[in-house]
């Protein structure tokens, strides 16, 4: 992968040339990896004041020459701020993302196939609301069926879309639209369409 180039840009079709194939969740395959070479990066928070262990001690959090988290630490491996498959959503997160979805008048699902119950939940909050709902995503999605069963063949998108596509083809495309729109509206007529 690194011989061909195909971390050298951030072109998606250059990438797919070069061997790189992105999955629609976003995962990279890197064929033939050495996974079980993979180091962490250590936690900067944990670096600078290392936390306490549930037995009262203090933490010890070391990294090697290159900065990666070394493996005589006994915590600070960086996790991201997402919640991996498998994982319960915290109660305030949760309740946040229903209130944007009774906040909104329209959803668009991007890159997901559902899977997990609490995104499917919230395309069938939205369901519940009788929002239009756009899905972008290759490949099946959970309860798909249920989403679109009330559409007509006269329908041209605004009261929902199911589109199989890759998002790099379609995403530009959807950004400068809604970047014309943006243009098209004074602060005065915004005000006009929001009472509306």
């Amino acid at each position: 992968m690194l011989e061909a180039g195909a971390l050298d840009t951030e072109h998606p079709d250059e990438r797919r040339k070069k061997g790189l194939k992105t999955n629609p969740d976003g995962d990279v395959d890197l064929p033939d990896a050495p996974y079980t070479t993979f180091r962490y990066p250590a936690c900067p928070k944990c670096l600078a004041n290392p936390p306490v262990l549930a037995d009262g001690t203090r933490a010890k959090v070391e990294v090697d020459a290159d900065g990666a988290w070394s493996t005589s630490s006994t915590a600070g491996v960086l996790k991201p701020a997402v919640v991996m498959f498998g994982e319960s959503i915290a109660g305030d997160i949760k309740t946040a993302a229903e209130e944007a979805i009774d906040n909104a008048s329209k959803i668009l699902v991007v890159g997901s196939s559902l899977a997990t119950y609490s995104a499917w939940r919230l395309v069938k909050r939205a369901k519940e609301r009788k929002m239009p709902i756009g899905i972008l995503n290759l490949g099946g999605v959970r309860g798909e069926e249920s989403f679109f069963a009330e559409l007509k063949g006269e329908n041209g998108g605004e009261r929902g879309v199911r589109c199989s596509q890759s998002a790099d083809k379609v995403l530009p495309a959807v950004v400068a639209q809604l970047q014309r729109l943006n243009e098209q509206f004074t602060p005065q007529t915004k005000a006009q369409h929001e009472s509306n």
